[in-house]
């Protein structure tokens, strides 16, 4: 795996069982500060804890911040997920439990996620270091058998990392991406 991107990169097949996991939160009632200041602050501390310990199983996330904050994030699997959010000595438990005790059902703040083992898929990055998924498992040159999401999904159902023996550009129709 290079470190200088190209022009266009797609990512390395992910090991079976990568998951991909959204969590977000939302103020609802803007004028509850400490509620959701205190929310908002214990994702960065979580995201800090997981970088330090890359045996938890967190291969790389990103924050976002707009109406909500998001974080998107790729794990080894959903058992190291599972493993990080039930851990009495990690940073969520104890967030979790005050979160369900003191804010659950009060309207003040929101929070939401989603979980997702990482199957058929495709992903590009042009012009720019690549993000996303191959930020997490590694990237490689767009190259035959790559380059339309056509080939980037036929790669990915085959689970193998390997040249798909099509012409991307005559049988896709989406030759730019």
């Amino acid at each position: 795996m290079s470190s200088r991107p190209t022009a266009r990169m797609t990512n390395d097949v992910p090991p079976a069982g990568t998951t991909l996991f959204l969590i977000g939160m939302r103020v609802t009632r803007p004028w509850r500060v400490r509620a959701w200041v205190s929310v908002m602050a214990a994702m960065p501390r979580m995201l800090w804890h997981l970088r330090r310990r890359p045996e938890a199983g967190m291969l790389d996330s990103r924050l976002y911040l707009g109406r909500s904050l998001m974080v998107v994030s790729y794990w080894r699997s959903t058992d190291d997920l599972r493993r990080f959010a039930s851990d009495p000595d990690a940073p969520h438990l104890p967030v979790w439990r005050w979160f369900n005790r003191e804010l659950a059902d009060t309207g003040s703040v929101g929070i939401w996620h989603e979980t997702y083992v990482v199957a058929e898929h495709e992903s590009i990055s042009s012009g720019m270091v690549p993000q996303g998924l191959a930020r997490a498992v590694g990237w490689r040159p767009v190259g035959p058998g790559t380059a339309t999401a056509a080939g980037r999904l036929i790669r990915s159902r085959a689970g193998v990392d390997r040249v798909v023996s099509v012409n991307d550009a005559a049988n896709s129709g989406d030759s730019q991406t």
